[in-house]
Order: C-alpha cells, then sequence, then structure tokens
C-alpha cells in the first residue's frame, strides 16, 4: 500500500480545504430585458490559468468584465483573495487586463508603454527601471525597447501588451482573447510560451476565448458558458471524454451524436435502441431507466475501422465513404449509412502512403466499445 507521501496530491479545485482565489456567488448582469450573465457561481484558485469558452454573445466577455470591475453586477458578490471587490474601482482592484487589441500607446516606446502604468501608481524611479528590465527580460524583447508599436509584428505587439499587463505585479490577470489577432503557427508557439510564463510567475490568469483547441491547450480547468450560464467547470480532458451535456458535447472537438432510447439494463450497461437501426451497449456512470431517450455522444477518434464486419451484434454500423479530408497527421471520413446517419471517423497517419486507406464510395464498417462514449439525456 503506498505511503500517503506516495500520493498523488489533491489539486486545489478538489480539496475541499482549498480556499477560492476568486469567489463569483451567483452574479447577474443585465443590459434592459438581457441577461448577459445569468445566476453564475465560480471559484478559481490561485495559480490556476482558467478559461471562460463559449461561442460570441454567451456572457463569457462580459463575466470577465465584471471581474475588472469594467461592469458592476446586476445582483450578486465578487470576491478577489477573500476580499469583496463587488463595488471597488478597476483602479482599486489588485487586478490588471489585457485587451485583445492590446491598446498599446502609438507615441511611446515599447519600454514608455510597460512603464506607463507604474508611473500612474508613483512608484520611484527606480523600482520602475527595474520592474521594465524585468518585464523586457522575460518576454525577451529587450531589443525592441526603443521602437514603436506600428514599428512591431502582431507577436511582438502581443508581447509588449502582457509586459505592460505583468509589469504591476497584479495578483489577477485578465486576459481578453490574447491571442486572436496572431496567425496560426504564431498563435500555437504562444500558447505554450504562455503557459511556461504563468507557471514561472504564479500568477493566476484568466482568459476568455471562443477557441476550443487555445483553451484546451492552455488551461488547467476550463468553464464552457451559453446564453449567460456556466454549462460545465471542469479540466480539459473532462470536458472532452465527459461532456455532461449534448450542448458541451458538440462544442468542445468533434463528436458523432446517435439518439436513441434504452430498452435493457445489463450492470454498469446499458443497452439502447438507436435511430440508426442498431443497437448500442454503452457504459453508462449514471443510473437511466428504461425508455429513456438518450443521446450517445462519441469522437471521430474512439471509431475502429473493420474490414469485415464483426460477429458482434452491438456498437458497428455500415455505410460507404462519402467525404475524404486530408489533414497530414490525420485523416477524416464522412461515413453515410443507409438510414441517412452522417458518421465522422478519424484515422491517424502513421505509415506514410501516397494513397488514403480509404476511397470515396467504399463500403465500410465501423465499431466502437462500450466504453468509448457517454450517454447524455440533455
Amino acid at each position: 500500500m503506498p505511503s500517503p507521501s506516495d500520493r498523488r496530491p489533491l489539486e486545489p479545485w478538489q480539496d475541499p480545504k482549498a480556499a477560492p482565489y476568486v469567489r463569483i456567488e451567483r452574479v447577474t448582469k443585465q443590459f434592459g430585458d438581457v441577461y448577459a450573465v445569468d445566476d453564475v457561481s465560480l471559484n478559481i484558485f490561485q495559480g490556476e490559468f482558467f478559461s471562460l469558452l463559449g461561442s460570441s454573445g454567451c456572457g463569457k466577455s462580459t463575466l470577465l468584465r465584471l471581474l475588472a470591475g469594467l461592469e458592476y453586477p446586476t445582483s450578486g458578490r465578487i470576491y478577489i483573495d477573500g476580499v469583496d471587490v463587488t463595488d471597488v474601482p478597476p483602479y482599486s482592484r489588485p487586478v490588471n487586463m489585457m485587451f485583445q487589441s492590446y491598446a498599446l500607446f502609438p507615441h511611446m516606446t515599447v519600454e514608455q508603454n510597460i512603464e506607463f502604468g507604474l508611473k500612474q501608481n508613483r512608484l520611484p524611479r527606480r523600482e520602475r527601471a527595474e520592474r521594465v528590465g524585468e518585464m523586457l527580460d522575460l518576454l525577451r524583447i529587450a531589443e525592441l525597447r526603443k521602437r514603436r508599436p506600428d514599428q512591431l509584428s502582431g507577436g511582438q505587439r502581443q508581447r509588449v501588451a502582457l509586459a505592460r499587463s505583468l509589469a504591476k505585479h497584479p495578483k489577477l490577470l485578465l486576459l481578453d482573447e490574447p491571442l486572436g489577432a496572431l496567425d496560426k503557427r504564431l498563435r500555437e508557439n504562444t500558447q505554450f510560451e504562455l503557459v511556461n510564463l504563468q507557471e514561472r510567475l504564479g500568477t493566476t490568469f484568466v482568459t476568455v476565448t471562443h477557441d476550443q483547441e487555445e483553451a484546451m491547450t492552455m488551461s488547467s480547468r476550463i468553464a464552457v458558458m451559453d446564453a449567460g450560464q456556466i454549462m460545465q467547470v471542469d479540466t480539459p480532458t473532462a470536458i472532452y471524454e465527459f461532456p455532461n451535456s449534448r450542448l458541451v458535447a458538440e462544442f468542445i472537438g468533434s463528436v458523432n451524436l446517435f439518439e436513441g432510447k434504452i430498452v435493457e439494463i445489463q450492470g454498469d450497461d446499458v443497452l439502447i435502441e438507436a435511430q440508426f437501426g442498431g443497437l448500442m451497449q454503452m457504459r453508462s456512470l449514471q443510473p437511466h431507466p428504461i425508455g429513456t431517450p438518450v443521446v450517445v455522444a462519441i469522437r471521430p477518434e474512439k471509431l475502429r475501422l473493420c474490414p469485415t464486419p464483426s460477429a458482434e451484434s452491438v456498437n458497428r454500423l455500415q455505410g460507404v465513404v462519402e467525404d475524404i479530408a486530408y489533414l497530414g497527421d490525420v485523416s477524416i471520413y464522412r461515413i453515410r449509412t443507409s438510414g441517412g446517419t452522417l458518421v465522422e471517423m478519424t484515422l491517424t497517419n502513421i505509415q506514410p502512403r501516397t494513397e488514403q486507406a480509404l476511397t470515396w464510395e467504399q463500403e465500410v464498417w465501423v465499431e466502437w466499445s462500450p466504453t468509448s462514449g457517454v450517454v447524455l439525456t440533455e
């Protein structure tokens, strides 16, 4: 039996003794008759890289502005480091915010932009110089110190904006779509740099994004939002593998959704009569009565290709290849069943080849295991 020292320590959000660093209690924000944020409660812990993820208009940016003090809630309370900041103006909060546009002063050099907030806080000249030097080195932009924003690339402006935000040593850094203006390759590289930077500083980051891959790459936890409400809060792995609703399953990555109803219960498994005409035997974490309408969510990479139909009568379907997308590392196949259901399957291109593993109009069988997906009732 492992000793207590060998056991994996609890993450802060799993530890009932851990106090949240940011506590949002039943916060609502109305604009006229519109509920931009609707009765949201959320805990964020110190040192987290936390993402608010959702489509446009879901309320994520409004929630970020409420944390920054740029908006005030219609009802509810907000606490940062145990202090009620609900009615505290933004300049008195231990918070800094980096905007999507970066909002750099065009007439100032890089080092003047970084120093600006420190001057506003009336820090002594020597301390200001030390902080600016620290940020220039940390973000690796020392050689840009005398340039103005119009002499910088998009990635360089992003680093300057981040340096300016961090120079004041905020307890909480808020980032509004921080990588939205960068091209794909630079955005991917910057994601890892941001994570490494955040780990070195230990500052709590809260970011807003609509980019699922960005949130999955950078976050310790993600809150998926829709219509002003939080639909699920969990780690990237848990949200991808175990979405708690159809909405979350569809929003995070690609997914196949098979509708049906439960016709039999077999221990921890349920037998589902699927609308595509076959039977599915799936592991269910929640008890469901016989006759319950359900949706089975299965990711494309969980499906297996069968050269010939197996002897199993469940968890398999037949169709023809309708569409093919070659993405280099993987190929995506869309398969149309005889019943009209469109199924997406992903195959990893492990071996170099000049042609696709499957071709258009080819008849195929696909199958999956009972633990390859989740059974949802929403």
